[in-house]
């Protein structure tokens, strides 16, 4: 019967040197790439919008200005806007989101957010990106988190359908099993 205590029996683990090779090339990897605090990182769930159910979106300034818009993207963590007129704003600066998601029973999202990025537009208006605050409601997270991925589950149905329909189209033949 062996022991640990049994001098045959090596105790290190036969992958450390592996371990300390993957920690070397992640750590230089690392060092390389420069994390910047102020970049939105968005999770995997993210809803792009179209212009045929688009989100309402009301953003309401620390001024008092009311700007109404729609979500271009949304995720749990953030959404992004076209917005027109708006010349100036400051990161640091909370702004109050309302929106509305069309579930079963409509949900109306009320938080605040911080702006993380602009990027110059077109006559539409620019490209601002927004994070929600960190005490934005769990339950509303879980709402959007719902929403995002009812609404992928809906076009994934509908591209399968669409492909079904081209392939009957194509293959009369897989109709009638001849």
């Amino acid at each position: 019967m062996a022991s640990k205590f049994d001098s045959g029996i090596k105790s290190k683990p036969a992958y450390k040197p592996i371990e300390r090779w993957l920690k070397k090339i992640f750590r230089w990897k690392s060092k390389e790439m420069p994390v910047n605090s102020n970049v939105d990182r968005r999770d995997f769930y993210r809803y792009v919008t179209d212009s045929r159910n688009p989100l309402d979106l009301c953003l309401t300034m620390q001024d008092e200005r009311v700007f109404c818009t729609s979500i271009g993207d949304l995720s749990a963590s953030g959404f992004g806007c076209k917005i027109k007129g708006l010349d100036r704003i400051h990161s640091k600066q909370p702004i109050t989101a309302l929106f509305v998601l069309p579930m079963e029973e409509p949900r109306i999202i009320k938080s605040e957010a911080f702006l993380v990025s602009v990027l110059k537009g077109d006559d539409e208006g620019d490209l601002f990106r927004f994070r929600f605050s960190d005490e934005i409601k769990d339950s509303d997270r879980d709402l959007i988190h719902r929403y995002i991925v009812l609404k992928q589950f809906e076009a994934l149905e509908r591209t399968s359908q669409e492909n079904a329909k081209q392939y009957y189209e194509d293959y009369p033949e897989a109709l009638t099993g001849d």
